[in-house]
């Protein structure tokens, strides 16, 4: 989760942005990006689409960054810029890979690595299995830990709306991992 230090930071340089310093610019994309990319991939499961739609992104960020209101995260204002042209590509018709995950906290010299390995594939299949706007509302609560008002902005539906998603999205998911037979992950 981010400290208010960070986000005093991510304005701040934003602020530097808008009056065309590049360096702050640099360190914006620096800070930032991780978790924009991270988003597009997950909500796009394409990776030919990540680098282009964080480029552009971006540019948009550097030429509109004197427009951020200040309201909310600079991260969410991003991210929002990203959704808008990660929709409008894929409704230029761009291929669809699979919702991909990286397994960094896996334990990989444990004994049971296969059926860790298996899970996380099973995992990752059921995540591919849900609809785009159950897997993004997941990306955006969970993995990105943005509150219901913001993902509710972001997302531009009513805060209900976001809990609604969220409930039907883990229910949704519940269920394929039950088909799958992976219920308890403390055996």
């Amino acid at each position: 989760m981010s400290t208010d230090g960070e986000l005093l930071q991510e304005k701040r340089l934003l602020a530097q942005v808008a009056a065309g310093d590049a360096s702050a610019f640099r360190q914006l994309y620096d800070s930032t990006s991780g978790k924009v990319a991270r988003y597009v991939q997950k909500v796009a499961g394409n990776h030919s689409l990540v680098d282009d739609v964080v480029v552009q992104t971006y540019t948009v960020a550097w030429q509109k960054s004197a427009s951020f209101q200040g309201n909310g995260r600079v991260t969410t204002w991003l991210i929002g810029i990203a959704r808008n042209i990660l929709f409008r590509e894929v409704r230029k018709g761009k291929t669809h890979v699979p919702f991909e995950e990286e397994y960094s906290g896996a334990d990989t010299e444990s004994q049971f690595q296969v059926e860790i390995r298996s899970t996380q594939l099973a995992v990752k299949a059921a995540l591919e299995g849900l609809k785009v706007k159950h897997r993004e509302i997941l990306e955006l609560v969970f993995y990105q830990e943005f509150s219901y008002t913001e993902v509710a902005a972001l997302i531009g539906i009513p805060v209900n709306t976001v809990k609604t998603r969220v409930f039907h999205a883990k229910q949704a998911l519940k269920e394929i991992l039950e088909k799958e037979n992976i219920t308890d992950y403390d055996n």
